[in-house]
């Protein structure tokens, strides 16, 4: 199985010493599978909609009919996993949607459930009004890093309940420490900013935080 560049970064990153891995918004289910193969992790899929999941059960049922006891599909949303009926150290991925409605499910889950989880977040859009939510949260920065995609350039972030880790920044830490990907990124932001703040005089400040970023 060969995943596009976003999926395999977001698969790499990953410590794969965890009993139940959360693939939410899952779409095709692709990066699900690949941990079915390089963890022993049980694998949850998640979809709102039941006729991708269906698709993803469909596909499970093809290329991993002797594990059916190592995933589980749900048609659900994702402000309600069930986390509290597992034990072990869990991971939730929610990847490819928003910034905004990430930084929704995410202040739904943590207000949900109080124990240890950790999250891998991969927003397409709205990075910043995301990053200020996860401030509010008790979350801390595993890992943070950039990965590009079909001209797209994402924001990857890995975080953890525990204390260990460093704090979430409203733009950012080591994303900005990438080079010339960090500097490309750096100026789709600005760009995309300087438009947005012509019809919204508030998004004027938020252009003005990343006119400040060095790389």
């Amino acid at each position: 199985m060969k995943l596009g560049k976003r999926l395999q970064a977001l698969h790499d990153i990953v410590d794969k010493d965890y009993q139940h891995i959360w693939d939410c918004c899952c779409d095709h289910g692709q990066l699900g599978a690949q941990f079915l193969l390089s963890s022993e992790a049980h694998i949850h899929f998640v979809d709102v909609v039941p006729e991708l999941i269906d698709k993803v059960k469909s596909n499970l049922q093809r290329f991993f009919d002797t594990q059916v006891s190592r995933y589980s599909l749900y048609a659900l949303d994702v402000a309600k996993l069930p986390l509290a009926q597992h034990h072990g150290r869990q991971l939730v991925i929610i990847a490819g949607v928003g910034g905004d409605l990430t930084a929704n499910l995410m202040r739904d889950i943590c207000a949900n459930y109080d124990n240890h989880v950790d999250f891998l977040l991969c927003p397409v859009h709205h990075q910043y009004t995301l990053r200020n939510t996860l401030q509010t949260l008790n979350l801390n920065v595993v890992e943070e890093r950039l990965v590009e995609e079909n001209n797209r350039i994402y924001e990857v972030l890995y975080l953890s309940t525990y204390k260990t880790g460093s704090m979430i920044t409203t733009l950012g830490d080591a994303i900005w420490q990438q080079g010339e990907l960090s500097a490309r990124y750096l100026a789709k932001v600005q760009t995309h900013y300087t438009r947005v703040a012509k019809g919204k005089p508030e998004a004027q400040a938020v252009l003005a935080a990343y006119q400040k970023v060095k790389i």
